[in-house]
């Protein structure tokens, strides 16, 4: 796609509606083409980056269609961080590498949890290998 170093991956862009005559537009019908300019050395606003999450929530089906509000982006690290120590086996340092915390007391006290059937099923595989 002949990105540069300095590109953007979520960049800014404009939608522009183009129109073949003024009737159809006046009419309110939808445009005859859309043309997309990225300005790929420049980051994403915030507006254009909740209407892309939204947009991706949607597509997955996480939210119905036109909903804009309820899902928000930081809960997706909490998430990350949850699946990453749970496929790990407790691996908190994988997590805090992850999610770039300085303290592995923040990963361990504020983005992760371990419920206590998983405590109870590390122990009894530990208690099975001591006894072989």
């Amino acid at each position: 796609m002949g990105a540069q170093p300095n590109d953007y991956l979520l960049c800014r862009r404009h939608t522009i509606p183009r129109w073949d005559s003024q009737e159809r537009k006046k009419r309110k019908l939808p445009p005859d083409r859309i043309d997309r300019i990225e300005y790929r050395n420049q980051p994403m606003g915030v507006h254009g980056l909740h209407r892309w999450w939204y947009g991706c929530l949607e597509r997955v089906g996480v939210v119905a269609e036109g909903q804009t509000a309820g899902e928000k982006m930081h809960k997706a690290r909490h998430t990350a961080g949850q699946r990453v120590l749970d496929q790990t086996r407790g691996n908190l340092k994988a997590v805090q590498k992850l999610l770039g915390h300085a303290s592995i007391s923040t990963t361990g006290d504020i983005y992760v949890d371990w419920d206590i059937d998983q405590l109870a099923q590390v122990l009894r595989e530990i208690l099975e290998e001591a006894e072989r």
